[in-house]
């Protein structure tokens, strides 16, 4: 999947380097959470870390928002 999508930083839930701890993070996440919604997984390339957002926090492309690629969704 090669989506574009943008997210401010600020709204991050956490970042790692390693995607496979990443998506250890992002069940625990997703299992303390309510409601639940999805959860994305985006690859900052600049800095090489991958990233963890709630898919509701997506915005429009702007000034505001930084371009990530998704590399996981997880419902």
């Amino acid at each position: 999947m090669e989506e574009t999508v943008f997210f401010n930083l600020g709204n991050a839930l956490a970042s790692k380097r390693d995607p496979k701890e990443l998506i250890k993070e992002a069940q625990i996440v997703k299992d303390n959470r309510d409601p639940l919604g999805k959860l994305v997984i985006v690859e900052d390339e600049k800095n090489e870390t991958h990233i963890l957002f709630e898919l509701d926090d997506q915005l429009s492309a702007s000034d505001q928002g930084e371009a990530f690629k998704v590399k996981q969704i997880i419902e």
